[in-house]
């Protein structure tokens, strides 16, 4: 039995595999160490349409398919798959990239492969880690974990490091700027420990959004120059985005830089040249917001910049000069690039399935990582005082981690679990997370009777009812009698 990581990223997935002689990354079919996440059918494209949050607006312009509303308020997905039209969940989609996956993984292996631990991003909600886990079991996998990425990385790094001190805590902030969000964590290490201290993000910011700086750039030379309008092509506007990325890998690496496309649009070969200042400055607002989880996950650590050993850069966005300049301004040091950007998350998650495998053997290493939002319950409606507060898991609680709850009832109990402190979550997300019917109880007595009930925030991040009894008051016959 072999134990599994998958980072599934927005761009690409990484898969890596536990050998007795360390972590390997697997290769696909074109023998690339990077999958691209992309599920793909024979049809033509349709253009999107959708709902109206404004995050999900903003991603289906993206999207080369036509979406709508499902009856659960959920999103479909209309394709043409063997010549007939067909609607999928993302849940269906995703399980579609996880089979993918599993496939590629067991043709390396050669042998079956279930146990796996997952990457997700730490601002990822009840409803999206639910989905995650009911994708990967479509596809015949068992999740052990899912994994914060920013607590797989410091796992890829910590696990190795021997040069700790040995009279106090190491504290070390991962960055992580992937292509669609950032990520940030302060983690303290100790020898054969490490504690995840904060989580910090920007669910909306990544590479991508430098990406679209230069297409916006480009777009508006274009029509000046060439009278074309990218936007009203949807294969024009894919090239020039994908052109832009490569356009933005250059510039790191040199003060200036071309860009030529041959028959963009209506036959017409486009040139263009862009100064990496001139780059700077038009994603100068981009910058500035870069440095807003970093300062957050440092306040929400309690600590100060000079307590940071070192400062961690990793994503497919990290590799901006900018970037890296600024990170060196707050944090007073200069960013690391050692870790493997693209490869650190699935190396943790293999690394974690290791440790939770029953079959698999591996040194002595604690894992705590600490849950991001705050989670309240509430009892018909009325918030559970659970202390000074309504707040059952606080923000940077250690998790799993288990909390029992009484009740006197005489009928059924309806409790709902949410998140208390709307600030903390990405923006336009619900604050409900489950409602839960527990009951009927009979007591022997006609008195309420006494319920005690366990609530887990599990491995997986995920709020569960573990389990809900009947207590019975015991009172012995002398007191009867007295």
């Amino acid at each position: 039995m072999s134990v599994i990581g998958f980072d599934i990223g927005n761009e690409n997935c990484v898969i890596a595999v536990v050998k007795q002689r360390g972590v390997d990354v697997l290769l696909n079919d074109e023998s690339k160490r990077e999958t691209p996440a992309v599920v793909c059918f024979r049809g033509e494209a349709a253009v999107p349409w959708g709902q109206q949050d404004p995050e999900v607006q903003n991603e289906l312009k993206l999207l080369p398919f036509e979406t709508s509303e499902g009856k659960d308020g959920g999103i479909l997905i209309h394709l043409k798959y063997l010549g007939e039209a067909r609607t999928f969940t993302p849940v269906q989609i995703l399980a579609m990239l996880f089979s993918n996956l599993k496939d590629i993984t067991e043709k390396n292996l050669e042998i079956p492969v279930t146990d796996c631990v997952i990457g997700v991003p730490s601002y990822f909600t009840d409803l999206q880690r639910r989905a995650y886990l009911d994708a990967a079991t479509i596809a015949g996998l068992k999740p052990l974990r899912l994994m914060h990425d920013c607590a797989a990385t410091a796992l890829s790094y910590g696990i190795y490091k021997t040069d700790f001190s040995k009279t106090g805590p190491t504290y070390v902030a991962f960055v992580d700027i992937g292509h669609c969000d950032t990520q940030v964590s302060i983690v303290s290490f100790e020898a054969g420990h490490m504690r995840l201290l904060s989580h910090a993000f920007d669910s909306s910011l990544g590479g991508r959004d430098f990406d679209d700086v230069l297409f916006v750039y480009f777009a508006k030379q274009f029509k000046e120059l060439y009278n074309i309008d990218v936007y009203s092509n949807l294969r024009a506007s894919i090239r020039l985005r994908t052109a832009c990325e490569k356009l933005k890998k250059v510039l790191s690496a040199n003060a200036e830089a071309p860009l030529n496309i041959e028959c963009l649009m209506d036959e017409k070969d486009v040139k263009g040249f862009i100064k990496r200042e001139e780059f700077e400055r038009l994603a100068s607002g981009l910058l500035e917001r870069i440095s807003v989880p970093s300062r957050k996950a440092m306040a929400d650590a309690g600590l100060s910049v000079r307590k940071i050993h070192s400062v961690e850069l990793v994503g497919s966005g990290s590799r901006i000069p900018a970037i890296s300049k600024l990170l060196s301004s707050l944090y007073g040091k200069e960013p690391s690039r050692k870790l493997n950007s693209s490869e650190c998350v699935a190396r943790g998650c293999a690394l974690q399935c290791a440790m939770l495998s029953p079959v698999f053997r591996v040194r002595e290493y604690e894992v705590q990582d600490a849950f991001p939002f705050s989670i309240g319950f509430s009892l018909d409606g009325a918030q559970i005082s659970t202390g000074s507060n309504s707040i059952l898991f606080p923000k940077g609680q250690p998790f799993p981690s288990t909390k029992v709850l009484t009740f006197q009832r005489s009928n059924l109990l309806h409790v709902e679990a949410f998140y208390a402190n709307p600030n903390e979550l990405p923006a336009g997300v619900s604050t409900k997370i489950s409602s839960f019917t527990i009951g009927p109880f009979q007591a022997s007595s006609n008195e309420k009777a006494r319920i005690k009930v366990k609530v887990q925030l599990n491995l997986h991040g995920i709020v569960t009812v573990e389990s809900a009894m009947l207590v019975e008051d015991h009172i012995d016959d002398s007191a009867r009698r007295g």
